[in-house]
């Protein structure tokens, strides 16, 4: 995958090393933890993750196109520079990939359904969509037509998990992003999303639930 997405130069620090840097610190270390475990600077791990989300994000893809059943939409909210913004995911809830991420400034009707259309891009038919209570959510799959049930235990949870799993990362930082471009942010939520569905080991040692070999077919031409 890194020789593909072609993120390190060569030189003095393998790229072997520097995948381990990025890995360490998306499970939650600091970048001095990180530069105290593999002796290297804390700007060479900074600047691996931040190759590496850049490289990751290019194409803008995180699951590939295929036939989907249910899907589970939420938002929570997240500090960038102390302004509180809106983080919106989707999961499909029979396979656990994340299929999307976005942030916004507001929650509303509108931005719910930019998002869903967003999600709609790894779908080859349209699914249906699991929803809490929310007043946004059903003018939102009304405008395009779309199907949505509301549910708020059960088939959800993936969803609640995914979210929970990130913030035990963000909260090394108190959920607060300290990034002048909320660019970034995206880009790093990104990164952490592609590791949840091609890297991370999850429960029970079970394997991460995307293939990194169908999303690599998928984007190669979008990574050159």
């Amino acid at each position: 995958m890194v020789s593909v997405l072609k993120s390190f130069r060569r030189n003095k620090i393998p790229a072997e090393k520097k995948i381990r840097a990025v890995e360490l610190y998306l499970k939650g270390l600091s970048y001095r933890q990180v530069e105290r475990i593999l002796g290297i600077s804390r700007t060479t791990v900074w600047e691996a993750v931040q190759k590496i989300a850049e490289a990751v994000y290019k194409p803008k893809i995180l699951a590939v196109r295929k036939q989907r059943h249910f899907i589970a939409v939420d938002e929570t909210e997240i500090k960038i520079n102390g302004k509180r913004r809106y983080l919106w995911a989707a999961i499909d809830v029979e396979s656990r990939e994340v299929l999307a991420v976005w942030i916004t400034v507001t929650r509303n009707w509108w931005a719910a359904r930019d998002f869903i259309l967003i999600v709609l891009k790894p779908c080859e038919n349209q699914p249906t969509f699991l929803v809490d209570g929310r007043p946004w959510y059903k003018p939102a799959f009304k405008s395009p037509g779309l199907n949505f049930v509301h549910v708020t235990f059960g088939p959800r949870n993936t969803i609640e998990r995914w979210f929970r799993t990130l913030k035990e990362r963000t909260k090394r930082f108190w959920n607060n992003f300290r990034s002048k471009d909320w660019r970034r942010v995206h880009r790093f939520i990104f990164l952490f999303a592609f590791w949840y569905n091609f890297v991370r080991i999850h429960s029970r040692f079970e394997p991460p639930p995307g293939n990194i070999t169908e999303w690599l077919q998928e984007v190669i031409d979008q990574l050159s």
